[in-house]
């Protein structure tokens, strides 16, 4: 175990960056610093959303048993509680891929006994979907379910699952780590700080204006960013997606309030209305890259693909008809960062020590926020792990990056089926035309 009054200096106050400072302060160190380009909440942070899906039953066994311990604490921890809203989700799937992992989900959730139910016809999704309640079933019932659903099957998870309102997460635990004696810095790591003669230990990190911070330990959060202030050996590809937002009315609005989280693993996702009335839903498949330098780098627009577009308001006809053709208030690009094989990756950098890496959230981070740090810490604190299995797959393991497809869909699926460049894609929108 490591003193607690040596200084840890975590770049990136995100998803990971938070939750690894809370868990220090916690178990009683006073001398951690958080850096970032912005006040948390970050623009450019995954975390940085109304609304994030939460599932505790994911595509593998090893992650649905990590969902279920955060479930615990989404549940529990006064941090975090405020933000959970377990609505309960309806699961969809159409193409053939997709439908294979909605029948894998089917047998976990009947191995744990879960309260679901399958469903197959319009009708079946047409009862779930926006009627959170039956004294709003009137408005909704009026809709036709012409071209409503059509070749979806999947079910309806009542508990354990719904969404989290994330940037609230994220303020939570920012204002907890303040009271707790976390220091907050604005700016952007460039690099990091090796000493040379001393086997290139990491002193801290170097900023994009040339100052530098020392620390005697450096843990890397930076999620998609992360690839710009190190060498990974290729285990970190940033990918992103597209999300659009559309106004509703008051009454449109209390309508869907409630309703469980529409997900469908080839189409996209949709979630009840936010505070300012707005519904988010965003478009699945299997992302965008942005190769700069044989890397890929996130770039931000408020702008999203055209075809994207063209695929959020064909699901949206799906779901809710009524909106599909309204101007979007929000369009935009939200990137993470995918390990090879889609663990995470946390442990200390061979080559350097007294750097930590917490990073490779592989576009499932956020439901883990809770529990994240927790592990993250561990290799700060110096722990032994090796009583713990899961550390082994989040190694470093520059050897799964080999020969690495970039152009792999890393089992996700839906629009085009193809990972495609963003230097590729000639035309955008802001989705108000």
């Amino acid at each position: 175990m490591i003193d607690t009054d040596k200084s840890v200096l975590i770049v990136g106050a995100g998803t990971f960056g938070l939750s690894t400072a809370l868990e220090l302060l916690r178990k009683g160190h006073n001398n951690v610093t958080l850096l970032d380009p912005y006040e948390v909440p970050s623009p450019i942070s995954a975390g940085n959303d109304v609304n994030k899906v939460f599932q505790s039953t994911v595509e593998s066994e090893f992650y649905s048993t990590l969902a279920l311990e955060a479930l615990e604490l989404w549940r529990s921890d006064p941090i975090f509680k405020p933000a959970f809203h377990e609505v309960g989700i309806v699961y969809g799937a159409c193409g053939d891929e997709a439908a294979h992992e909605i029948e894998k989900r089917y047998k976990v959730l009947e191995k744990r006994g879960a309260d679901f139910c399958k469903l197959s016809t319009p009708q079946d999704f047409a009862k779930y979907v926006g009627k959170p309640n039956a004294s709003l079933d009137e408005a909704l019932d009026s809709l036709s379910l012409e071209g409503r659903f059509d070749d979806w099957k999947g079910y309806y998870q009542k508990d354990k699952c719904g969404w989290t309102y994330a940037a609230l997460a994220l303020e939570n635990a920012a204002n907890e780590c303040k009271k707790l004696g976390a220091k907050f810095l604005i700016g952007r790591a460039e690099s990091i700080i090796t000493d040379e003669k001393n086997d290139g230990k990491c002193l801290g990190v170097k900023l994009d204006n040339g100052d530098e911070i020392k620390s005697e330990i450096t843990v890397i959060c930076a999620g998609a960013n992360s690839c710009k202030i190190l060498d990974f050996g290729g285990q970190l590809l940033s990918k992103c997606w597209t999300v659009g937002h559309i106004q509703l009315t008051d009454d449109e609005a209390k309508a869907l309030k409630g309703m469980p989280v529409v997900l469908n693993l080839d189409q996209g996702f949709i979630f009840e209305p936010d505070v300012n009335n707005e519904l988010k839903f965003c478009n699945e498949f299997p992302g965008y890259i942005n190769i700069e330098n044989d890397i890929s780098v996130p770039i931000y627009k408020n702008e999203i693909p055209v075809e994207a577009e063209k695929q959020m308001r064909k699901f949206l006809k799906q779901v809710f008809p009524q909106y599909a053709d309204r101007p979007f208030t929000v369009a935009t690009i939200c990137w993470c960062s995918d390990t090879p094989d889609r663990h995470f990756l946390f442990c200390k950098h061979p080559d350097h020590e007294g750097l930590v890496l917490g990073t490779g959230d592989s576009g499932q981070g956020f439901k883990y926020m809770p529990n994240v740090g927790k592990y993250i810490a561990k290799v700060v604190m110096d722990e032994d792990l090796e009583s713990d299995e899961r550390f082994k797959s989040w190694a470093w393991r520059p050897e799964t990056a080999e020969k690495r497809d970039i152009l792999a869909k890393q089992g996700r699926v839906g629009g085009s089926n193809i990972i495609k460049d963003l230097k590729d894609i000639d035309s955008w929108t802001d989705g108000t035309k």
